[in-house]
């Protein structure tokens, strides 16, 4: 498979606000860089950083920082350190620095991640004697762990009987923390190859995306710790905060198109009981489908991509994009839970909905010109945009990635559990669930065991030539499968004098029976020997004659050949142990389609519930404000009917008195 860019549905996109021209506010900030470079740690207070750019999303950031350190008064003891070898790792925490208006029981926004670019200006004194440097100004940019570390990270491995989580386990690197609660990472395999190397454009990081992507997952940052979430669905629970009107600058509807096709599973097998499976779609075009082609006999595996499939065509839900005037009490990092604040009304399409920030862009510029470089607030010149999802929308959010590129070519050596050292036995490892048999192969630069399909390859079915004890196999291994792609040696080989051809049947070559075409003075001549020990017979066929020969050879007969037992009983294990994988897999797979629609079901419920309250809370909303209406018009009616009274009693009043006059 050819290695490509993909851009997975609903992927958030560096940089993530849509508006061109970001609007900008001044305000304070309580700003921090911590730099850790080897054992020695720096920190750089909010009057040092001159700007600051955070383009962060649910599965990842970048971020860079410019800050100035003066060496007037004392050593600069930072100058060393960053420009020598060592891994900087640095943290970046951002607050609302308005007294009074912060909310200083919310924990800062935080990010944290190795430094991938570092630079440096240096200013002299303007009496150049010596040229005297009085300060510095460095910037650093730096990204999310699995970013920088992974995107560099190019194995090739072979894993047997592991499962994706025990891989990640091994591969996390320094600086990441791992919450592998999926059950898809825990079913073991059979073969997992890890097909990066130095040849590859595809990194670790990309390998996951690809996992990911293909399993309908997510990838979800707590930057502040470190700590991806790889699952099935998104997290749950939280508190939602509000985001009140006095912060909101503009407020944008994102109205994502649905998949407007339906798709297919077809199932090429020829022992497959189904061959099609059909998932409509509501949303989708009559005649637009897209099909997923597999070829197995394996009823789960169907159920299994179904599923899958099924799930890609769920709609996303509208979503928002917020610009904001000025910073509100607590930053609302990616995967923080918001509402809009009550004081909008009701009218607003995002009203009384509950939302989760996806991706979130700060630019921030100091506004005094000779600022106190120890000061923990400053003011800035600064632009914030928030993009959210509906809490309930299933839609993965994943960056874009590069496939890997399979299959990974290696030599291998055929196992065989029966017959000794040095026969060309043969042996076939029988499935549990399907009528698949297996060879065992052994790939000796992982010192590893594969399992590959015991079919005729490239011959047709009339040929049964199996692949014999120890020989040399080429294997293209892809990512959860094995193939044998090639033969690398010969049973027996002539003589290149003769320009011969020769076919060798048997398990050894004191027990085997071949036949052998040479040329003997530039004439064909056909050998066909059946020999068992002692004992051979032969038929000569040459120009002009024909030549039938039984003897018995002098010597001694061959002691029994010993058979060695360890291959049958790691035969037995490996049997043993790929029938509970399948096991495990076949329930994991009934369970994992089950859970799949048991929260399909509850989600689509609860979006049902959730717009029932929504419909009602607008209808109460509107009955009030009609009622409102009717009530106003009503007061206006009776404060008229008074003014008319009150005018007549004036005129009553003034009639009385001019009756009383005459």
């Amino acid at each position: 498979m050819p290695t490509e860019n993909a851009m997975p549905p609903g992927a958030v996109t560096p940089s993530h606000c849509a508006r061109r021209v970001p609007l900008t506010f001044s305000d304070r900030l309580a700003v921090s860089l911590d730099l850790r470079i080897g054992a020695d740690a720096f920190s750089l207070p909010a009057g040092s950083i001159e700007r600051l750019h955070v383009d962060a999303a649910i599965h990842g950031f970048s971020a860079e920082v410019v800050f100035s350190v003066s060496s007037e008064q004392a050593a600069d003891t930072l100058f060393p350190r960053f420009t020598s070898q060592d891994l900087i790792t640095a943290t970046l925490a951002v607050a609302n620095g308005n007294e009074g208006f912060a909310d200083v029981e919310a924990p800062p926004w935080k990010l944290k991640g190795p430094v991938t670019e570092r630079r440096l200006a240096e200013t002299v004194a303007e009496d150049r004697a010596g040229l005297p440097v009085v300060r510095r100004r460095y910037t650093v940019r730096f990204l999310d762990p699995a970013r920088v570390l992974w995107g560099q990270h190019r194995p090739v491995e072979l894993h047997a009987g592991a499962s994706m989580k025990q891989i990640l386990e091994q591969h996390a690197a320094p600086g990441m923390q791992l919450d592998l609660a999926w059950q898809r990472l825990d079913q073991a395999q059979d073969i997992l190859c890890v097909g990066l190397g130095a040849d590859s454009s595809a990194s670790f990081h990309d390998l996951v995306l690809w996992f990911l992507h293909e399993n309908h997952g997510v990838l979800e940052l707590d930057a502040a710790e470190g700590k991806y979430r790889l699952g099935g669905a998104k997290a749950k629970g939280g508190e939602a905060r509000p985001l009140d009107a006095d912060v909101i600058e503009e407020i944008r509807v994102l109205a994502p198109e649905p998949p407007r096709r339906a798709a297919s599973v077809l199932n090429a097998s020829t022992e497959a009981a189904v061959h099609r499976r059909d998932l409509p779609s509501d949303h989708a075009v009559i005649g637009v489908r897209r099909d997923a082609l597999v070829r197995t006999p394996v009823q789960t595996e169907i159920d299994r991509r179904a599923a899958l499939e099924a799930a890609r065509l769920a709609p996303p839900e509208p979503g928002l994009e917020i610009s904001l005037r000025r910073c509100p009490p607590a930053f609302s990092a990616p995967g923080a839970l918001l509402t809009l604040g009550e004081e909008l009304g009701d009218d607003i399409h995002g009203a009384r909905k509950k939302y989760r920030v996806i991706a979130a862009e700060l630019r921030a510029r100091a506004e005094a010109d000779d600022p106190d470089l120890d000061d923990e607030t400053a003011r800035y010149a600064t632009s914030l945009c928030l993009r959210v999802e509906r809490q309930g929308d299933p839609t993965p959010r994943l960056p874009p990635f590069r496939r890997p590129s399979y299959p990974v070519v290696v030599e291998g050596k055929v196992l065989s559990a029966s017959g000794g050292d040095g026969d060309r036995t043969w042996h076939a490892l029988e499935g549990k669930d399907d009528s698949r048999p297996r060879y065992r192969i052994h790939i000796p630069l992982w010192n590893k065991t594969v399992v590959a399909p015991f079919l005729p390859g490239h011959a047709p079915g009339h040929f049964f030539f199996p692949a014999y004890k120890d020989q040399r196999v080429l294997v293209a291994l892809g990512f959860d499968t094995a193939e044998i792609v090639a033969y690398l040696d010969w049973a027996g080989r002539l003589a290149q004098d003769t320009q011969g051809n020769q076919i060798v049947l048997g398990k050894r070559d004191r027990d085997q029976t071949t036949v052998r075409h040479v040329y003997e003075d530039q004439k064909p001549a056909l050998r066909v020997e059946r020999r068992l020990g002692r004992d051979v017979e032969t038929l000569v066929i040459s120009e002009g004659t024909i030549r039938l020969e039984v003897k018995e050879e002098e010597g001694q007969d061959e002691a029994a050949p010993m058979h060695d037992l360890k291959p049958t009983v790691e035969a037995a294990k490996a049997r043993i142990a790929a029938e509970v994988r399948e096991s495990i897999g076949e329930v994991s797979g009934k369970l994992e389609g089950a859970t799949g629609g048991a929260t399909a079901s509850l989600e689509a419920a609860s979006a049902e519930v959730e717009a029932a309250l929504e419909q009602a809370a607008a209808t109460v909303s509107a009955k009030t404000r009609a009622a409102e209406a009717e009530l106003q018009g009503m007061m206006a009616s009776a404060t008229e009917a008074l003014q008319i009274l009150a005018a007549r009693v004036g005129e009553a009043k003034s009639a009385v008195l001019a009756a009383l006059l005459t």
